[in-house]
Parts: C-alpha cells; sequence; structure tokens
C-alpha cells in the first residue's frame, strides 16, 4: 500500500495540532490569515501562562513543595515559550520542508520493497505519536480534575483554580467559574504547544531516515539488469549494464545530496530548541520524580499530575532522541551501502571507472553523517537519552534535595 499523507494516522494528527498552534501550510490567502492569528493567539496565551506561573512562585517563595510545584509548571513553560517564540522566525523554512515531505516522501513513486520501508516508517511514527498525545491529554485531565476534587466541602474563600492568581476577588462566584474555564483553555492550547512541535519533529525526522533506508537499498541493488541473461554478447551486456549503473548511481547521488540538504534545513530550524529541551528536560525530569516520590504537602490528586508530566516528558525525550538517533544511523549505513553495490560486477571501462570513483566519493561523504545537534555543543542521540536519564545521577539529585531539606529547615521559612 502507497503511504501519502492522507492514508498516515500519524501525519494527520501532527496536522490538526500544528494548526492549532498556527504552524501549517495554507491553501489560499483566508487560511494563512487564520494560520498567523492563531500563531499570535498562541504567543499570547503563552505569555499570559508565564506571567501566571511567576506571579505564583513569587506568593509561594517560602513554601517549599509547593514551590517546586510552581517551579515545575514554569519551566514546562518555558520549554513551550522557546518552542512558540523560536520556531515562527525559521516558518518559511519550515513549510518548504513540509511541502518537500509531501512531494517527495509521502507521493514518491515507490517498488514493493520500498513502500514496504515506507509502511514501516509510518507504523513507527503513528506509535510515538499517538502515544505522546495521549499522555499529554491525560495530563491536562489531571491539571484540571485535581482542583476540582479539592473543591468539594470547601467554601467560596477556600476554592482552587489549576493556577492560582492570589487574588481574593476571583474565589468569588461567578468570576471564579469564567477563570477557571478561561484557565482550563489556556492549558489545553498551551499542552498542545508543548508537544505538537515534537511529534513534528520526529515525523520529519523518522521519514527522512526512512529515506536513507530506501537509497541504501537503491544502492546496493543499482541496476536489476545484471540479473537478466540477455541474448547478446557478453562484452555488450556488460557495457549497457555499467551504463545503466552509472545512470542509476548518478540518482543516487543527487537523493543523497538532496537529504543531506533536508537533513542542514532540519538543523538549521530545531537546533535552538532541542538545546533548550535537552537541558530543560534534565531538569524537570529530576524534578518530577521528587515531587511524585519525596514531595510532603502535596495533594494525592496533584501527585498523579506529576506521574503523568514524568511518564510523559520521559517518554517525549525518548521519542525525539530516537528520531534523531535513526537519522543518525541511516544517514551512516550509507558507505556499508555504497560498499555493497555491485561495483565488482563493472568492466574497467570509462564508465567503470567513473562508477567506482563516484561510490568512493559517496562513502567518503557518507563519512559526515547528518544529526541533528544542540546548537553544535553534541549530537541528540539515544545517548543522550541515556545521559539524562542515568539512574545514579537521578538518584543522587533526590538524595540531595532530600537531605538538604532535613538539614536546613530554616531556609525555607
Amino acid at each position: 500500500m502507497q503511504i501519502t499523507e492522507q492514508t498516515d494516522i500519524s501525519v494527520r494528527l501532527c496536522a490538526l495540532f500544528m494548526k492549532l498552534a498556527g504552524m501549517w501550510t495554507a491553501e489560499n490567502d483566508r487560511e494563512q490569515r487564520i494560520r498567523d492569528y492563531t500563531l499570535i493567539y498562541s504567543q499570547l496565551l503563552n505569555v499570559i501562562a508565564l506571567c501566571i506561573s511567576v506571579r505564583d512562585m513569587y506568593f509561594r517563595w517560602k513554601l517549599h513543595d509547593m514551590l517546586m510545584y510552581s517551579f515545575c509548571n514554569f519551566l514546562s513553560i518555558i520549554t513551550v515559550t522557546i518552542k512558540i517564540f523560536i520556531l515562527p522566525m525559521y516558518k518559511v523554512q519550515l513549510l518548504d520542508l513540509l511541502a518537500y515531505t509531501r512531494k517527495h516522501f509521502w507521493n514518491g513513486n515507490y517498488d514493493e520493497r520500498e513502500k514496504q520501508i515506507m509502511a514501516d516508517t509510518s507504523k513507527y511514527s503513528i506509535l510515538f505519536v499517538s502515544f505522546v498525545i495521549l499522555t499529554a491529554h491525560g495530563t491536562m485531565v489531571c491539571y484540571v480534575v485535581a482542583p476540582l476534587i479539592e473543591n468539594i466541602g470547601k467554601n467560596e474563600t477556600e476554592r482552587m483554580l489549576p493556577f492560582h492568581f492570589w487574588i481574593p476577588y476571583f474565589q468569588k462566584s461567578p468570576i471564579f467559574e469564567i477563570t477557571f474555564v478561561l484557565q482550563v483553555f489556556n492549558l489545553y492550547h498551551t499542552g498542545v504547544c508543548y508537544f505538537c512541535f515534537d511529534n513534528f519533529l520526529c515525523i520529519m525526522n523518522m521519514h527522512a531516515a526512512g529515506q536513507f533506508r530506501i537509497l541504501q537499498y537503491r544502492l546496493t541493488k543499482l541496476s536489476d539488469t545484471g540479473k537478466e541473461t540477455p541474448n547478446q554478447p557478453a562484452s555488450t551486456n556488460l557495457t549497457d549494464y555499467a551504463k545503466k549503473s552509472y545512470a542509476q548511481l548518478k540518482k543516487c547521488v543527487q537523493h543523497h545530496q538532496a537529504l543531506i540538504n533536508y537533513c542542514n534545513q532540519l538543523e538549521n530550524s530545531f537546533t535552538i530548541v532541542l538545546l533548550g529541551q535537552v537541558l530543560i528536560f534534565s531538569v524537570l525530569i529530576c524534578l518530577f520524580g521528587y515531587e511524585v516520590f519525596l514531595a510532603k504537602d502535596l495533594s494525592v490528586t496533584r501527585r498523579y499530575v506529576f506521574i503523568f508530566l514524568m511518564v510523559g516528558s520521559s517518554y517525549l525525550l525518548f521519542m525525539f532522541t530516537y528520531s534523531c538517533n535513526g537519522l543518525l544511523e541511516q544517514s551512516q549505513g550509507i558507505h556499508y551501502a555504497a560498499f555493497s553495490a555491485p561495483w565488482n560486477l563493472i568492466p574497467m571501462t570509462q564508465t567503470g571507472k567513473t562508477l567506482r570513483r563516484t561510490l568512493l566519493f559517496v562513502i567518503l561523504r557518507s563519512e559526515k553523517v547528518c544529526a541533528l545537534t544542540a546548537c553544535g555543543f553534541f549530537p541528540i542521540s539515544l545517548d543522550t537519552y541515556r545521559t539524562v536519564m542515568n539512574v545514579n545521577s537521578v538518584i543522587s539529585f533526590f538524595r540531595t534535595i532530600f537531605i538538604f531539606t532535613i538539614q536546613n529547615p530554616c531556609f525555607w521559612k
């Protein structure tokens, strides 16, 4: 089955949430205006959420566990801020990448083996994207349900919002109910911006890695005419085979150059975001774990929020590091595929010599892998995920905070 944008569920889900964030292609000027207004709306809601979070931390400065709760929310919003304000600077470049992917990846001409590679890529994309969406929505539901449960049996002055305003006037009806609904809308839109760009990056990476797999397959087979037994003399057959193989190799080289440019554009667009995500997730996952296992003054319903946040953030980190790692490995595999090409069957004619030199250049170029980096400091791969999720460092972080809390209780007073 041919994998297209219409049949790939992960692409359709990604498109839906990217449209909610205001970063997707438009069919006409009217849709483009809607996308622009939606993006401005997303940025405005993010600024409001950031202000609420900073104000909440200010009033909870002397409350240990509640300050940690507010600080976790603040870092999560900072992650969204990095994405929603930096990626629009590369909007034209990202939309060009999307148009290229739609034309050459999702609607390309493939044989049966190449279609199977695209189908496998689509299955993994659906798995990653669906789990992230479910976890994110579970977290947002917990944020909404937690204050509703805690407000049971409380009077008007004790009621809680999902995110505290610290203004008594907002606890009175109907201002409280209106503010609650507005915060839910803000929460959902901020949550969508939290994961939609990562889904987009994951899909782009995985389909680019799939294209590298297809390129490897094409290099190993080059021209199928070498498997035939023609009635022509052997010398004529080998000469034609060399010409057809070289013509196929030129297409593979052009394909390789296009994929390199594709990865360079991804790198230019997401390099700052990746650095921010890795650094912030390194802190967030530890803080989420602290809130789940060590926080004392946190209610059970709020603790469930951090369980979802810890699982979702860990999986989100795994998703984009795994997709970046696949891109790195598959681009590196080009030099093995080039060496496995049937160059030994090609006669030492002028065309045969040129083909061997071209294969040598392909091998040398593929030694420099296509990898996404964190502003050039380090490549993003599964090693990045293992470093962040190192069990010893996480346990050490928990132990340090726990001992510091016991030995310095007056610090928070």
